[in-house]
């Protein structure tokens, strides 16, 4: 699907050489101050020594791919460059309030989240406080393996895994409230799986079945192994003598049960498909027997909840059954009750230890840590995403009185409009579309029509009282304030059970925008990096007209294409996916079959992308001095430089490398091989193109 900068191109374009008299056009070169820093920086990326009709990306990217260093990151491309730079605007506007050169008022909930970056950059103080706080913590909990060294008092899995979701933390599984797919006006207790201690769960993939055993004796995948340095590491902080024989043999055993969940899960199976499903608690407590739902559920929303309240699986059963059969076996002795509950608490502790910073952070621990917390270099942008997550409103509002409130309003104004202007293209291209019969037609139009624009900051930015409620979430100490706001914000969506979907209610950190959100927190002020953050044919774009599975108003489980345009579909997609195997050089399909809708999503954006330029930027156009490029050629560039990326060191799941995406959509543009006269069988002029709609 299509990736935010896909139609950075239209705004960047818009914004970047935006004229002095909004509205007029010249067929001169433009040559102030913002002109001419506009085709610097164009120029700064471009290989102009690169034929366009041969290589486009090398053309247009060249110079930047040649010139750019990156020592620090897994990946690194224009997007991440922009966003960099963006944070430290961000960094630079918060660190004026904190030093009192800012006179802008601010409320309590804006002045909480200065704060809560203060308190996360203030390394002095955390180096001197160390462990100190995270081992009352420890205390708080109850300690860690305890019955290595104590008879401890047998505690209900319930409340085992209700301790670890009061500090944001879910062990075993993920249990909220979202909104019901299957009727998106509503929300729903939803249950899915949980990610791994190390997060990916592809490293712990082995091809028999690890026992604590080989775990102790070093077998297995590295995963097991590293886990196993870090627990006795965390043991040692505690107290504990690393070379306990229990010791060891305690933590090798939770090891093996967090292999044993992780290779059950969803994750590893190998048809992937939409598993979604309702049920009842009491059904759930069938297939899942291990805890007593209705009492863990109950307690979690506060509710008393009656047998048949529905309950949402994201991910579907089967992996909730796998892991309630895994956890009854180890229920069945005290020894593996033991496990489930120090296996609770060590992920729960291990997650904090990222609010840390003791003086001395040597060995495996602390490098398995930076998982969460970020490496040192990056510190800044842990904070504010932290942040940006705990005070939505605040830190955001904060911005945009730095910046000022009338310009931020007028931007969201522009933006808003240039997505509007988008939507109207591609209803064009679904009117005229050739694949959509009489009855699939007005459904996808029914759907886009059901879209919401949400763009910059929500309108409960402007409630003063909400953010002052978001002060409550700042303690006097980082690691607190990081637990105690963190737990606000969940049971913040808890508390929407009852409550209607508010469908403008979904930003900063949402995972399923709409269409597309500007973010505020990555672009700082609203002005040059504006394009970066207006994700207008977001992720979910084109899907939520593609996705077949969900009717008009989003609802799972309405199948509304007809099988003659499901059949003439399946015709283009074919188109696609030999294209991008050429691509790639292979005979192999798996790659471009995998990433086949991202593709395809590609292909449509831009077509979106440059018709939308086309019919609205012309008022906007200057020619910009020492480029040589007439509108079109501009967009082109635009649209490449927004992909410049270095070899990522990052698996890359279900996108193509990006100079295969750009080369992609670019030869299926007739409006790209004419703007830069590409003879007919030339590279980035194929004589056969795909095209969707």
């Amino acid at each position: 699907m299509l990736a935010l900068s896909l139609l950075n191109s239209v705004v960047l374009l818009r914004l970047a050489i935006a004229c002095p008299i909004f509205g007029a056009t010249t067929a001169e070169d433009c040559t102030t101050e913002q002109c001419v820093l506009t085709a610097a920086r164009l120029l700064s990326k471009m290989d102009r020594s690169v034929d366009p009709c041969i290589d486009f990306y090398d053309y247009a990217c060249g110079q930047w791919i040649n010139n750019s260093v990156n020592l620090n990151y897994p990946s690194w491309n224009v997007l991440y460059e922009t966003n960099m730079k963006a944070h430290d605007k961000i960094v630079h506007a918060i660190l004026k309030v904190i030093d009192g050169d800012s006179t802008i008022p601010l409320n309590r909930g804006e002045r909480a989240a200065v704060e809560l970056f203060r308190q996360c950059t203030d390394m002095d103080k955390l180096r001197t406080i160390g462990l100190n706080t995270w081992l009352r913590f420890v205390e708080e909990l109850g300690g860690w393996m305890r019955e290595l060294e104590q008879e401890v008092r047998p505690v209900p899995l319930e409340l085992s895994v209700l301790q670890a979701f009061n500090y944001s933390v879910f062990p075993l599984f993920w249990a909220g409230v979202e909104v019901n797919y299957f009727d998106s006006k509503t929300h729903l207790i939803t249950i899915y799986e949980q990610l791994p201690l190390l997060l990916n769960p592809s490293v712990y993939q082995y091809d028999v079945a690890v026992t604590a055993e080989m775990i102790l004796n070093k077998e297995g995948p590295q995963a097991t192994s590293l886990l196993q340095e870090t627990g006795e590491e965390m043991a040692v902080l505690l107290g504990f003598e690393r070379t306990s024989p229990a010791l060891r043999a305690m933590i090798a055993r939770m090891i093996e049960l967090e292999w044993r969940i992780t290779v059950s899960g969803s994750r590893f199976y190998k048809h992937k498909k939409e598993r979604y499903e309702v049920i009842s608690i009491a059904e759930l407590q069938i297939i899942a027997p291990a805890l007593d739902w209705t009492l863990f559920l109950s307690s979690l929303t506060g509710e008393e909840l009656r047998p048949d309240e529905k309950i949402a699986l994201k991910t579907g059963r089967d992996w909730l059954i796998k892991l309630s059969q895994i956890l009854l076996e180890y229920l069945e002795t005290e020894g593996g009750r033991a496990v489930i509950r120090n296996y609770i608490k060590w992920k729960t502790l291990f997650f904090h230890l990222a609010y840390v910073k003791p003086k001395c952070r040597e060995g495996f621990l602390w490098s398995v840590v930076e998982i969460y917390s970020g490496p040192p270099h990056l510190r800044k942008e842990f904070c504010i995403m932290r942040a940006s997550g705990i005070f939505p409103l605040s830190l955001p509002s904060v911005l945009r009185k730095i910046d000022g409130e009338k310009k931020a309003r007028e931007s969201k104004e522009m933006v808003k409009q240039i997505a509007l202007n988008i939507i109207n293209e591609y209803k064009e291209m679904l009117q005229t579309s050739t694949i959509l019969d009489n009855v699939t037609a007005p459904m996808a139009m029914q759907k886009l029509s059901n879209m919401s624009v949400l763009i910059s900051y929500p309108d409960k930015m402007d409630n003063q009282l909400a953010m002052e409620n978001e002060g409550d979430r700042i303690s006097t100490e980082l690691f607190w304030s990081m637990v105690f706001g963190a737990g606000a914000v969940y049971r913040e969506k808890i508390r929407r059970l009852r409550k209607p979907v508010n469908p403008s209610g979904c930003f900063f950190f949402c995972r399923d925008n709409p269409l597309g959100t500007f973010k505020l927190k990555l672009v700082g002020f609203l002005s040059d990096y504006l394009v970066n953050g207006v994700h207008f044919i977001h992720t979910n774009m084109f899907m939520q007209i593609l996705g077949k599975l969900h009717g008009p108003t989003g609802n799972l489980g309405q199948n509304w294409w007809s099988s003659e345009s499901r059949r003439k579909f399946n015709e283009r997609e074919r188109c696609y996916i030999e294209q991008y195997a050429r691509l790639t050089g292979s005979d192999d399909e798996s790659e471009a079959r995998n990433s086949l809708y991202e593709n395809i999503a590609d292909n449509v954006g831009l077509e979106v992308a440059l018709k939308t330029w086309q019919e609205y930027g012309e008022q906007s156009f200057w020619k910009l001095a020492g480029l040589g490029l007439n509108r079109d050629q501009l967009f082109f560039v635009g649209y490449a430089q927004s992909w410049c990326a270095l070899k990522s060191k990052q698996q890359r799941g279900v996108h193509m490398v990006e100079k295969m995406r750009v080369t992609g959509s670019l030869q299926n543009s007739p409006e790209f091989a004419s703007a830069f006269s590409c003879p007919v069988g030339s590279p980035m002029n194929p004589k056969k193109k795909c095209t969707l709609w």
